[in-house]
């Protein structure tokens, strides 16, 4: 999308500014500031890029020509989980750290949106993960029991301590056998 207004960057450059922006901090911030999210999101990541020309219209594209370059993938055993949990009548829901629109883009993308029903982004409650917040209020809003609410998800800090710091039981997802602490569960 940037190469289409002259701006030129290497992807790992990109990736690098992307991930010093993308903390609970900043986004709490930035969603809650007047204006669009992403598009106050991408001045950030454009002005810590050094551009310095067409500023506001390249992050105006940037938000509205996302969509149309996003590429996701399921792991293989992603369908076939949810499926098992939905015949257990199990509910399902997400909290991220995006949007609650980001979450149905994601969901709708990847034909997994009928297997949630609960949807918590950070515009919700204007909490982020691992704040205690974000995680009550989903349970006080949807009446679900924490004794009976199991949080999963595959961040340490964010997922699975802030979960636990909520009060709820939690498992972390750590596909490549990365968390040594042995006091963490996880699958």
């Amino acid at each position: 999308i940037m190469e289409k207004y002259n701006v030129v960057r290497n992807l790992e450059e990109i990736a690098k500014v992307y991930e010093k922006l993308n903390t609970p901090n900043l986004l709490k911030k930035i969603v809650l500031m007047e204006g669009r999210f992403w598009v106050n999101f991408n001045l950030l990541l454009l002005e810590m890029l050094n551009v310095r020309k067409n500023v506001l219209e390249i992050a105006d594209a940037l938000d509205r020509m996302w969509w149309n370059h996003v590429n996701i993938t399921l792991y293989e055993d992603t369908v076939q989980t949810l499926e098992t949990l939905r015949r257990n009548n199990i509910v399902l829901g997400v909290i991220s750290n995006s949007l609650e629109s980001d979450i149905e883009n994601i969901l709708k993308l990847t034909d997994i949106e009928k297997f949630f029903t609960i949807k918590v982004g950070i515009d919700t409650f204007k909490s982020v993960k691992p704040e205690k917040e974000i995680f009550t209020k989903t349970l006080e809003k949807h009446c679900l029991d924490r004794e009976k609410t199991l949080f999963i998800g595959d961040s340490l800090e964010n997922d699975y301590f802030g979960a636990l710091n909520a009060g709820l039981n939690a498992v972390l997802v750590d596909r490549y056998d990365k968390i040594r602490k042995k006091d963490v569960r996880k699958v």
